[in-house]
């Protein structure tokens, strides 16, 4: 590979958008939730797939539940996506993403969680 493809390779990377956010993981059976931030909520989505496929559970939380039910009773649900700012730190990010979690639990209080 060129010199320079590899600094366009390299260039676009770091350029690229980092998205985090809240998702969910449903348990269709027992219709209990399990509520988690995430830093790359696409890597967490391709995780929790991974996970249905190989029949390994991604959650510790969910293990028992997981093995009781089979994996094909948990459902992948995002909401909210929170892209990270340009000058904002890793930390700065993840606090961020603290509050906002906080905020889903509140208002999914109603539900039974994990």
């Amino acid at each position: 590979m060129e010199t320079a493809q590899k600094k366009e390779i390299k260039k676009d990377y770091q350029q690229k958008k980092t998205i985090g956010g809240i998702y969910a993981i449903q348990n269709t059976k027992t219709n209990k939730w399990f509520i988690k931030e995430s830093y790359n909520i696409v890597a967490s989505k391709n995780l929790f797939d991974f996970s249905k496929k190989i029949n390994d559970c991604p959650e510790q939380k969910l293990k028992q539940d997981w093995l009781q039910y089979g994996s094909d009773c948990f459902h992948f649900e995002v909401l909210e996506e929170l892209e990270k700012g340009e000058e904002q730190t890793r930390k700065a990010f993840g606090e961020d993403l603290k509050e906002l979690l906080q905020i889903w639990l509140e208002k999914l209080q109603h539900k039974t969680l994990y």
